[in-house]
């Protein structure tokens, strides 16, 4: 028993670390225009400015590259599944903010 709530207290973790931490430079999603991003929050907040030629760069209806950086480099596939459905930047915005704020206690 205790085993599974040390499980779900490291996937927590790992969920909270995504929000804000910054992960090793090499790790940092690059825009089409040179932009790093460094966490899911920066990433929420730059879909707001985020140019309509970056964003249709990184997410066409065959590919979703923020979705699939917040799989393999955050370990987030539930919500990298649900971002990978959205094709509208601020239909994305919305749900990782949601997201942020979920998470960010």
């Amino acid at each position: 028993m205790a085993k599974k709530k040390a499980s779900k207290i490291e996937k927590v973790e790992d969920v909270k670390k995504g929000m804000t931490d910054s992960i090793p430079p090499e790790k940092y999603f690059v825009l089409h225009s040179g932009i790093y991003i460094r966490n899911i929050e920066e990433l929420a907040h730059l879909l707001d400015s985020m140019s309509d030629g970056d964003y249709g760069f990184h997410v066409t209806e065959s590919k979703n590259d923020f979705a699939n950086w917040i799989k393999d480099v955050f370990n987030n596939p539930k919500l990298a599944e649900a971002l990978s459905l959205l094709k509208d930047k601020k239909e994305s915005q919305i749900l990782l903010l949601k997201h942020v704020l979920r998470h960010k206690q």
